[in-house]
């Protein structure tokens, strides 16, 4: 899946999220799922919250991670892409 980089992504409301050593559980309350991610997955799930285009978030990794934009960009695609397929996020 190719999200464009200026589309509005949007947590599912009916989601919590807790940060446990380092590594981040999200439970869908309508769903009754948990999805697990490591640090960077929790760092985007928070991310969301504030910036709320992949673009946005593109540069907000590659400045935090202090990593090439294009490593970010790819990174953040493919988890980005997760998050939709298990109905986690929305995008539009």
């Amino acid at each position: 899946m190719t999200i464009s980089a200026g589309r509005i992504l949007r947590r599912q409301e009916s989601v919590e999220s807790a940060e446990m050593d380092g590594e981040w559980v999200l439970l869908d309350l309508d769903s009754h799922s948990i999805t697990k991610v490591n640090e960077m997955g929790g760092y985007i799930w928070e991310q969301l919250e504030h910036h709320n285009t992949l673009g946005q978030l593109i540069d907000r990794i590659a400045s935090e991670y202090d990593v090439d934009r294009e490593v970010a960009r790819r990174d953040a695609e493919v988890f980005i892409a997760e998050l939709i397929r298990v109905g986690l996020v929305t995008h539009g």
